[in-house]
């Protein structure tokens, strides 16, 4: 039998407020290039266009943070397939907790920083990113600076968690420092949160799967040997 989950009163309260506020200024803004019958002035279309284009940006990023606000409120139930994206375009299919090999190359090829925000979540342990010694790519793509001090974003390969007794856990498991399977002897920089939103919204990190990844978090918990 299928369990029915409700949103808190007060944050659906709080959601319709903000959406309410976006959408009244957003008709005091469109209704200034409106005549009496509500028609778009002739002379004022181009800047209607405009602000309809701006209006519909904000709206977008409102629906986003209103779905991420419902999937940290409201779990994914085991057992259902989902599809998330990967690394180089490809896509995985896994199955909400169950770790299985599906879902550890899916949270390793493309998901590892979905799976280390989610893991931070839940026991606070710190993030961490291990970096390439040098750009993987193309070293013309470090002349836009650095993301942290001496590392620029090409450098970024793989995120993980560090335990309180040091290891770095990712799906995989724990692993000693430098042992991370396919990022062997990479030195890791503690991911503070204004680099999270740098690898959040970068075009070659992925959309971070969260929901889905949270659903990994206690089996891959049950795995691990007790902290030192």
């Amino acid at each position: 039998m299928t369990s029915t989950v409700e949103l808190p009163a007060a944050t659906v309260a709080d959601l319709l407020r903000d959406y309410w506020e976006l959408a009244d200024e957003q008709r005091k803004t469109l209704d200034k290039y409106r005549d009496a019958d509500g028609d778009v002035i002739t002379d004022e279309l181009t800047d209607y266009d405009d602000s309809r284009t701006t209006a519909a940006l904000e709206a977008s990023d409102f629906l986003d943070s209103v779905m991420e606000k419902i999937a940290a409120l409201i779990p994914l139930p085991d057992g259902i397939t989902v599809t998330v994206p990967g690394a180089f375009g490809k896509q995985y299919t896994v199955t909400t907790g169950r770790l299985d090999d599906a879902a550890r190359e899916a949270f390793t090829s493309g998901q590892c920083h979905a799976m280390a925000r989610a893991l931070s979540e839940t026991t606070g342990w710190p993030m961490a990113v291990l970096v390439e010694p040098e750009c993987k790519f193309d070293p013309d793509l470090c002349s836009d600076g650095y993301v942290v001090e001496d590392v620029c974003a090409c450098q970024l390969a793989h995120m993980v968690v560090i335990r309180p007794d040091g290891a770095l856990v990712d799906i995989g498991g724990a692993h000693a420092p430098g042992a991370v399977p396919g990022a062997k002897g990479l030195a890791s920089v503690e991911v503070h949160e204004g680099l999270w939103e740098f690898i959040n919204g970068s075009p070659h990190w992925r959309r971070p799967a969260l929901a889905v990844a949270r659903t990994f978090v206690a089996p891959l918990l049950n795995t691990l040997s007790p902290t030192a």
